[in-house]
C-alpha cells in the first residue's frame, strides 16, 4: 500500500505516540540494481519488501528491494525510464514512466504483478499522461491522470477499469494513497474551494478543510482505520506536520529550524513518518538544505537520525514509510556521498 504521493501540495495518534515505547533502530542498506549507486525507497508493505528507484546519470529504474536483493522491475518499453511509486501486501507494485515510448512523450502509469509490468494508462480519459501513486490490498490503484499539460485529476484503477473521479469541479486534483477500505486520499486545486484535500469513499467526497489559524491542508497517507497523515499550512510559518481523524486535524509540529514539515505515512497503530525540509544554503553556487527523516513520538517529530547508532554509517535524509511492524522505510546518504534506501528495524 502506498503511504506517499507525487502531484498538489497541496486524536488518537496522540494515545498511539505515547502508548509506544522508546525504542532505537538497526539499520539495513537495500543496495542498489547491480550496477547502479543510488537508490530511493517510495513505499514499504508489512512484509518488510519496499519499492523505489535506483539510478543512473541517465534516467530511473523501477526497483523491488526484498529478501536482501535491489531487483530491477523493467520499463514498458525499451530505454525507458521507470519509477516505482506504491506496493501492497501481494507484493503488486505500481509506478509510472514519466516518459514514454509514445508519439507525445507522455507518463504511462503502470502495474507490476506476477513478474510481468502493464501498462494501465487510459489515453481516452487522460490524453497527457497518468502515474500511478498507490495501490491497495485488492489492486486497486489511484493516482494522477493529466487532462492537459497543466489540468489534471485524480482516477481510480479497478477490474481493469481506469476512471477519473474528479473531484467535481476541480482544475488540478491528485489521488496519492488508498486503504484496504477502499478510501482514498488526495489534493486538489479549483477556483471555488481553492487548495485542499479530500478523501474518497464510496463514491463521495469529503472536502477536509483546514483547522483554526492553519491556511491550508494536504493528505499524504491513509491507515487501514482511516487515520489521514499529512500536512499543514500556515501564512508567514513554516508547514507542519498533520493527522486528520473521527473528522479532526491535529497539529503534530515540526523539526526546528525547518523551512518545511510533512507526514508521509502511517500505520494501523498510528505510527508516523515524515519529512522537514531545511532552508536553502546559498544559491551562487546553489546548495539545496538539508532534509530530515523524523518519526512522531509525544506527539512531536524525532530525528531518526538520534535514534539509531551514530557510527552507522548513514544520514538519514527522508523516511518515506512505516508498516505493521514498524519498521521504517528512509532514504540515508552513506560515507560515499550516495543516497541508499534503508530500512529501520525497531530493536
Amino acid at each position: 500500500m502506498k503511504l506517499g504521493s507525487a502531484g498538489l501540495f497541496a486524536i488518537a495518534l496522540m494515545a498511539a505516540t505515547a502508548a509506544s515505547p522508546a525504542q532505537n533502530y538497526n539499520i539495513t542498506d537495500l543496495g542498489a540494481v547491480p550496477g547502479q549507486k543510488v537508490s530511493k525507497g517510495y513505499a514499504l508493505n508489512d512484509l518488510g519488501q519496499a519499492t523505489g528507484v535506483s539510478e543512473t546519470p541517465y534516467g530511473a529504474i523501477a526497483t523491488l528491494f526484498s529478501n536482501g536483493k535491489a531487483i530491477s522491475l523493467g520499463t514498458l518499453e525499451p530505454l525507458d525510464v521507470a519509477i516505482a511509486t506504491a506496493i501492497n501486501h501481494s507484493g503488486q507494485v505500481v509506478g509510472y514512466e514519466p516518459f514514454s515510448s509514445t508519439p507525445n512523450n507522455d507518463s504511462h502509469a503502470f502495474l507490476y504483478s506476477n513478474g510481468s509490468m502493464k501498462d494501465i494508462h487510459s489515453a481516452s480519459l487522460f490524453p497527457a499522461g497518468t502515474m500511478a501513486e498507490g495501490i491497495n490490498g485488492s489492486g486497486e490503484v489511484v493516482g494522477q491522470g493529466q487532462l492537459t499539460s497543466s489540468s489534471f485529476h485524480a482516477f481510480l484503477y479497478s477490474n481493469g477499469r481506469m476512471v477519473d473521479i474528479g473531484p467535481p469541479g476541480a482544475y488540478q486534483a491528485s489521488a496519492g494513497a488508498i486503504n484496504d477500505l477502499g478510501q482514498v486520499v488526495g489534493n486538489f486545486y479549483s477556483t471555488s474551494r481553492g487548495s485542499g484535500a479530500f478523501l474518497y469513499s464510496n463514491g463521495n467526497f469529503t472536502y477536509l478543510g483546514a483547522p483554526p489559524g492553519a491556511s491550508a491542508a494536504s493528505a499524504f497517507a491513509i491507515n487501514s482505520t482511516g487515520q489521514i497523515a499529512g500536512a499543514l499550512y500556515f501564512n508567514g510559518v513554516p508547514s507542519h506536520a498533520a493527522l486528520y481523524s473521527n473528522g479532526i486535524w491535529t497539529d503534530l509540529g515540526a523539526i526546528p529550524g525547518a523551512a518545511g514539515t510533512h507526514a508521509t505515512s502511517i500505520n494501523t497503530a498510528g505510527q508516523v513518518v515524515g519529512i522537514s525540509v531545511f532552508p536553502i544554503t546559498s544559491y551562487h553556487p546553489f546548495r539545496p538544505g538539508k532534509h530530515v527523516g523524523f518519526i512522531v513520538r509525544n506527539g512531536s517529530p524525532v530525528d531518526l537520525n538520534t535514534l539509531i547508532a551514530s557510527n552507522s554509517g548513514f544520514t538519514i535524509t527522508d523516511a518515506t514509510g512505516i508498516n505493521a511492524s514498524g519498521e521504517i522505510l528512509c532514504d540515508a546518504t552513506n560515507t560515499s556521498g550516495y543516497t541508499h534506501a534503508v530500512l529501520l528495524t525497531p530493536k
